[in-house]
């Protein structure tokens, strides 16, 4: 396990002095600032708690992930047949403009610290790393009677 300064191992028991309350990182800095791309959460912003009562907050500060920006659009065209008889052509598209929706993958969202340097070393945390949906077309002919 990682120690501090003193060489005393860096648990809740031995930081907070009870297995009872989570030891939780330190907020350094805004974890909202100096992001790269693709980047929504800073991980220099956080460190490891050394000193003995020492605790970072239970509750961090909002950061918001990738927006969500989707379209959808469908053309319907009638044409009558007979009085009581129709067709319909559609042209249905979801995503329509194909715009990638970014997401975490899980392993992104920790926090790891090396044993000894007490640095975050996980290089993706708070990078989205993986890209959702694509645009569907669907085309469809109904026959109404």
């Amino acid at each position: 396990s990682a120690q501090n300064p003193d060489g005393i191992a860096i648990t809740n028991l031995s930081i907070l002095g009870t297995p009872n309350i989570q030891l939780n990182p330190l907020v350094t800095c805004n974890p909202s600032s100096g992001l790269k791309a693709h980047q929504y959460i800073n991980p220099n912003c956080f460190a490891v708690p050394t000193q003995e009562g020492q605790n970072g907050p239970v509750v961090l500060p909002a950061v918001y992930g990738p927006g969500y920006f989707n379209w959808d659009m469908g053309l319907f065209k009638n044409f009558a047949i007979s009085e009581h008889k129709s067709l319909q052509f559609r042209v249905t598209g979801y995503n329509w403009l194909n715009h990638p929706l970014w997401s975490f993958n899980g392993n992104n969202l920790n926090l790891n610290f090396g044993k000894t340097t007490l640095q975050q070393d996980n290089s993706t945390f708070g990078t989205t790393t993986s890209k959702q949906g694509h645009r569907i077309v669907e085309f469809a002919v109904k026959f109404f009677f």
